[in-house]
């Protein structure tokens, strides 16, 4: 079987950009709002949020929220403070993940972490945690501010779920697929379930409606980081910001691995090069198996799940962006 990890690198067009086109007042005014929390008075606080607000990123997360906003009747203001809080939720757990794995880099940048110390880059990723739980209480929505607690309570769960994989060693040995997913549910697509539903909610949607939203953020979520946990073997340091295969550098033990692991991708080798601990040498077989395709195949299954979920909004403008966006999720290279 040809490696996905073999194929020419082209960069697709990006459908974020539609999206972003769509909810381009909303995300102007959450660019407004961040620089204005950063420019809170405060000598020691304020470079610091500065240097990881407003950002550059490409939001993808709150411009969900936005677009979901618009299949609806949302109050501006409450659509703004929901795109505040998921777009602070997002930075505040990079900050802490850096942290927590020691990451001398994020996107090729210096991260807080290394610049100030784990103690202080802990207390502004709590300060951050803090502000996102004010904005979504300021949306004045019940049901979106229990969604805020329990995407918090799921995102701490995944990383304690990956630190005691870490602690018991051999993760590559013994973290299920179910773990896997389990993991990656609490860590990456809580967030996107709260973006979605928090939205519909705020939308005024009908139930139906706001579980079809919840659906595709949370498969949606999943798939991102399925293939984010793919560029780490696909992709080059150049792209990412820190070395091919970091996970495995790391301890963690990734879909790929699993699969190959539980498939016999590597024709009877894996158990071999694994027990070596060459991670150059698991680098390599992870990238010449079959592995990388059957990882994508899983991706695929949850994009086309995400697409399904959006079956119950309108068709229009917004929903054709939105499955767009699955689509970019799906072929993205960084």
């Amino acid at each position: 079987m040809t490696s996905r990890s073999a194929r020419p690198v082209v960069a697709p067009p990006d459908p974020t950009a539609v999206l972003h086109d769509l909810v381009r007042p909303g995300m102007e005014r959450l660019h407004r709002s961040l620089t204005e929390l950063a420019e809170i008075d405060d000598p020691i606080l304020s470079p610091l949020l500065s240097q990881v607000l407003p950002g550059s990123g490409k939001r993808m997360r709150p411009a969900l929220a936005l677009g979901i906003a618009r299949v609806g009747e949302a109050d501006p203001d409450a659509m703004n403070d929901m795109a505040i809080g998921v777009e602070l939720l997002h930075t505040a757990s990079l900050v802490h993940d850096d942290v927590v794995d020691e990451s001398d880099t994020r996107r090729g940048s210096a991260t807080l972490f290394t610049k100030i110390g784990n103690q202080l880059a802990v207390l502004v990723g709590d300060y951050l945690f803090s502000r996102a739980a004010q904005a979504c209480v300021a949306t004045g929505n019940l049901r979106v501010v229990q969604l805020f607690a329990e995407t918090l309570g799921a995102m701490a769960q995944g990383q304690v779920d990956e630190a005691n994989a870490h602690q018991a060693g051999r993760t590559w040995q013994r973290v299920s697929r179910d773990r896997y997913y389990r993991t990656i549910w609490g860590k990456t697509a809580s967030l996107f379930v709260l973006a979605s539903h928090g939205a519909a909610l705020l939308a005024g949607l009908d139930e139906p409606s706001v579980q079809g939203c919840r659906r595709f953020g949370e498969k949606l979520g999943l798939a991102f980081q399925v293939v984010d946990d793919i560029l780490d073997f696909t992709s080059t340091e150049t792209a990412l910001g820190k070395p091919v295969g970091n996970d495995l550098r790391q301890g963690t033990t990734t879909l790929p691995v699993i699969l190959l692991r539980d498939q016999d991708l590597a024709n009877g080798r894996f158990e071999s090069v694994f027990e070596q601990e060459d991670v150059e040498a698991q680098i390599r077989l992870v990238q010449r198996s079959g592995a990388i395709d059957a990882a994508y195949a899983e991706a695929e299954g949850l994009i086309r799940e995400a697409r399904e979920a959006l079956s119950v909004l309108p068709a229009g403008a917004e929903r054709s962006a939105l499955a767009a966006l699955a689509e970019y999720v799906l072929r993205r290279r960084m």
